[in-house]
C-alpha cells in the first residue's frame, strides 16, 4: 500500500491503492479502489483531503471534500459507527441500574436483619460481623479535602467509579476523530450519549419525593450527595463532547461558517451554560451565601437545561426518550410533593399557626400544634413556610419532639423546634420573638416529614447520642424514643443509653429542660465556663436548678437492664475517642454511636465478638 496522487476537478486528491491496481490505473481521470477501511480515520489523511475513496462526492468551499452518503457510510462502518452510538447512552443507564439495584440489595439485607434482631429472631442472611462492618463503613461520613465536604465512602466509591467508566468508555476505543465531513468526532458523540443518560438520574435525585428513596433504602440526604456530585460528571461530559465538536468541526470549515450556518453549533451553548450555573452556584460557599434565593434560580436554571437539550438534541437516534424520563419522573415528584402538601394541610383550609418564642443563649424555640392524624418519627425533619414573613421560601428544621399517642386525641400533639438564627428567615423569626408584650404567632406551611428513625440503631445494644448545641435538637427525640421502647418486646434492643451534649453556657439547659428530665442519662459539657467559681450568681443560681432537675430517680431507671451513669455538668470539651472507648470496655454486645454537632456529623455502630 501506498500513497497515490491524482486530480480531480482540479483538486489534488490523495488515496492509498494497492500497487497492482496503481499500476493500472491508466485512465485520463483519477480513481482507486476503496482500501482498508480500518485507516478510514483522520490519523491517516493530511486533515485536509479524504483518503481511500472513490471520489463520488462534491468539492465544497473551503477546499475541504464532502463525500457521497456511501463513502461516509465505508469510512464509518469498521469504526464506531454514529447510527451504533446509542448503545453508548444503554450502557450508561445499565451501569447506573446495576448500582442502584445492588444498594437496594446491601440496604434491604441491612434492614432485615436488623428487624430480626430486634424481634429476637435469627437472621435469614448470615454474614460475618467484619462484613457488615464494611457495609456500614459505606455510609459513615467522611471529612473534608481541601475544605471540601466530601461524600460518604459508598456514595463517594460508586461516583468515583461512575466518573472512571464514563472517561474509559469514551477515551479507550479509536478514533477519537474522523476526516473531514466524515461525520462527528467519536469521542464527542460517546460524551454527548453519557451525558444525555445521566440527565433522568439527575432530576430524579432532585426532588425530596423521588422512588429511589423507597426503592434504595437511602435516606434522601444521602440522595442528594449524588444529586451534587454527579453533575459534575456530566459537565465534565458536556465539555469534552463541546470542545471535540469545535475541534471538528473547525478542520471542515471556519467558526464564523458554522456559527451561521450550522444551529446545533449555537443551541448547544444553552443547555451548557444552563449546567454550569447549576454545578458552580451548588458549590457549599456559593449556596450558603445566596441560600434565600438558591432554590428559585436553580429551578429556573433546571428548566432551562431541560428545554435546551430537547431543543439540541432534535430526537436523533430516539435522544429524546432520556428527556421525556426525566419530564415525567421530575413532574410527577413535583405533583406528588404539592398533593401530599394540599392533603397534609386540607386543601389550604387548615393552615397551622406556629409560636414563635425566644430562648436563652440565642435561641429560638417554634411550636406549631398539629393534628393527631399527622404522625412523624423521631429524627424528622419538615421544611417551613411562613406566608406572612418569607412566602417564596422554605427552611428546614429538625423536629425535636414527638407526636403524642393517637388515641389522645389532638390536644397536645404538636411540633417543637429549636434553632439558633442565622441570617434571611431565622434572623427574621429571631426578631419576632424578641418583640415585647406581643405573641408571635405566624401562618406556617409544613412540607414533611422527612426521614426518621433508623432501625440500625434499635437494634443495638448500647446507644451513644453526641450533640453539640442546637445539633442537639435531632437527637433529643430520637433519646426519648429509646428510652420509652427500652422494655417493649420487639420495639428495640437498646439496654444502656448515654446522651452527651456539648453547650456554650448551662443556661442552654432550658431548652431541652422537660425532655432531659426524661432521658435521665446525660453529660453536659460546657464549654464557654471553665471553672464553676467564674460563674456569676446568676447563672450559678441556674445551673444548680437544673441539676437538680436532671438527677435521675429509681423509677426512671426501670427501662433500662444496665445501670445508667448519673447526670452531671462538666467543664471542658467532650472527647469523641474516648467517650466511645469507655463505652465500649463498659457495655457488652454491640454499640450505635450518632452524633450531630452542626458541622460534623457521626453514625456508626460498633460490632463485638
Amino acid at each position: 500500500m501506498f500513497v497515490v496522487l491524482g486530480y480531480r476537478d482540479n483538486h489534488k486528491v490523495a488515496c492509498l491503492c494497492s500497487s497492482a491496481f496503481a499500476a493500472a490505473e491508466k485512465a485520463s481521470h483519477f480513481s482507486c479502489k476503496v482500501p482498508d477501511r480500518g485507516l478510514c480515520i483522520l490519523g491517516y489523511t493530511n486533515g485536509t483531503y479524504p483518503n481511500g475513496t472513490l471520489g463520488r462526492g462534491n468539492w465544497r468551499r473551503y477546499g475541504v471534500y464532502m463525500p457521497s452518503v456511501a463513502e461516509k457510510e465505508a469510512c464509518q462502518a469498521p469504526n464506531d459507527p454514529w447510527v451504533w452510538t446509542q448503545y453508548y447512552g444503554w450502557w450508561t443507564t445499565y451501569f447506573i441500574m446495576v448500582g442502584v439495584v445492588a444498594v437496594s440489595l446491601v440496604n434491604g439485607i441491612k434492614r432485615l436483619h436488623n428487624l430480626n434482631r430486634i424481634m429476637g429472631l435469627p437472621s435469614v442472611i448470615y454474614h460475618h460481623p467484619k462484613v457488615a462492618a464494611l457495609f456500614r463503613m459505606g455510609s459513615y461520613p467522611q471529612l473534608k479535602l481541601f475544605r471540601v465536604q466530601l461524600p460518604p465512602l459508598g456514595p463517594s466509591i460508586f461516583l468515583f467509579g461512575f466518573l472512571t467508566y464514563s472517561t474509559l468508555v469514551c477515551f479507550l476505543r479509536r478514533p477519537y476523530y474522523r476526516p473531514p465531513h466524515y461525520g462527528g468526532s467519536p469521542l464527542g458523540i460517546r460524551a454527548e450519549w453519557v451525558a444525555t443518560a445521566m440527565t433522568p438520574w439527575l432530576y430524579t435525585t432532585s426532588t425530596k419525593r423521588n422512588f429511589l428513596v423507597y426503592f434504595t433504602g437511602v435516606s434522601f440526604k444521602r440522595i442528594m450527595d449524588f444529586h451534587k456530585w454527579a453533575p459534575w460528571i456530566c459537565l465534565y461530559m458536556s465539555i469534552l463532547h463541546t470542545w471535540t465538536m469545535i475541534i471538528r468541526i473547525q478542520r471542515q470549515q471556519p467558526w464564523h461558517y458554522t456559527i451561521t450556518h450550522n444551529k446545533l453549533y449555537w443551541n448547544g451553548f444553552i443547555p451548557l451554560l444552563a449546567l454550569g450555573w447549576l454545578c458552580v452556584m451548588s458549590l457549599g460557599p456559593i449556596r450558603a451565601r445566596f441560600y434565600e434565593s438558591f432554590f428559585i434560580f436553580h429551578m429556573i436554571a433546571a428548566f432551562i437545561f431541560l428545554v435546551g437539550m430537547y431543543i439540541h438534541l432534535e430526537n436523533v437516534l430516539e435522544s429524546w426518550q432520556y428527556m421525556h424520563a426525566a419530564t415525567v419522573l421530575w413532574a410527577a415528584a413535583i405533583l406528588w410533593r404539592l398533593l401530599a402538601y394540599s392533603l397534609d394541610h386540607g386543601w389550604f383550609s387548615r393552615v397551622p399557626r406556629a409560636t414563635i418564642e425566644a430562648l436563652p443563649s440565642n435561641a429560638v424555640r417554634i411550636r406549631i400544634p398539629v393534628p393527631s392524624s399527622r404522625r412523624w418519627s423521631a429524627g424528622s425533619y419538615v421544611y417551613l413556610r411562613f406566608p406572612s414573613i418569607k412566602p417564596w421560601q422554605t427552611h428546614p428544621f429538625t423536629i425535636s419532639s414527638l407526636p403524642v399517642p393517637s388515641y389522645n386525641g389532638e390536644e397536645g400533639n404538636e411540633m417543637v423546634f429549636v434553632l439558633r438564627p442565622r441570617e434571611g428567615l431565622t434572623a427574621r423569626l429571631k426578631t419576632l420573638a424578641n418583640i415585647p408584650s406581643v405573641p408571635a404567632i405566624r401562618s406556617c406551611l409544613i412540607d414533611g416529614p422527612y426521614g426518621g428513625f433508623m432501625d440500625s440503631l434499635r437494634a443495638c445494644d448500647t446507644v451513644l447520642l453526641i450533640g453539640g448545641g442546637t445539633g442537639m435538637a435531632a437527637l433529643i427525640s430520637i433519646a426519648q424514643s429509646l428510652q420509652r421502647s427500652g422494655s417493649a418486646p420487639g420495639m428495640s434492643c437498646c439496654t444502656a443509653l448515654e446522651v452527651h451534649w456539648a453547650v456554650r453556657d448551662s443556661v442552654c439547659l432550658e431548652w431541652f429542660r422537660e425532655q432531659l428530665n426524661e432521658i435521665g442519662n446525660v453529660k453536659v459539657y460546657v464549654t464557654n465556663e471553665t471553672q464553676p467559681e467564674q460563674v456569676d450568681q446568676g447563672k450559678m443560681e441556674i445551673k444548680k436548678q437544673e441539676i437538680g432537675q436532671l438527677e435521675i430517680q429509681e423509677e426512671e431507671k426501670k427501662n433500662l437492664s444496665t445501670p445508667s451513669l448519673p447526670s452531671q455538668t462538666l467543664y471542658n470539651r467532650p472527647n469523641l475517642a474516648d467517650i466511645i472507648k469507655e463505652a465500649a470496655a463498659r457495655y457488652p454486645g454491640r454499640i450505635g454511636v450518632m452524633g450531630e454537632l452542626t458541622s460534623f456529623n457521626l453514625l456508626f455502630t460498633m460490632g463485638k465478638i
